[in-house]
């Protein structure tokens, strides 16, 4: 009986995992669609490519001016910032916005709570074999 519980308490463990990590799952990716479902539909412009005169490459594959390349590459506008802060999707309600907190929420806390069940359901399961003995 002894081994059964054992066996018993380790299939209830790996149940319980999973359980958890299909819910984490499933939060995760349906907050995503909420958010994703909010942005505004992206306007689509031709490509424009246009490369610095100096940085164009001659028959030996070398620059032809390097250092007029290294003047136009550092005049080059670059946004130094090294930490990047999102804005908030502008087209999401406050709806939205709370039923992507919820399903993030869900996700955070899916596979503690799922232990806690399977914990529980374990204790129960032994519980109630040993009142049975």
């Amino acid at each position: 009986m002894s081994a059964l519980n054992t066996i018993l308490k380790y299939v209830l463990l790996g149940a319980g995992l999973f359980a958890g990590v299909m819910l984490a799952r499933h939060g995760f990716s349906e907050g995503m669609h909420t958010i994703i479902a909010a942005e505004p539909k992206p306007q689509v412009q031709d490509p424009t490519f246009s490369p610095w005169e100096g940085c164009q490459l001659d028959e030996h594959l070398r620059y032809t001016n390097p250092a007029r390349c290294q003047m136009e590459q550092r005049a080059y506008p670059r946004d130094g910032a090294l930490v990047y802060h999102a804005d908030p999707v502008p087209g999401m309600t406050k709806a939205q916005s709370e039923e992507a907190t919820g399903w993030f929420m869900i996700t955070a806390f899916a596979i503690p709570f799922s232990l806690g069940i399977a914990a529980v359901l374990g204790y129960l399961i032994v519980r109630t074999a040993a009142l049975r003995d």
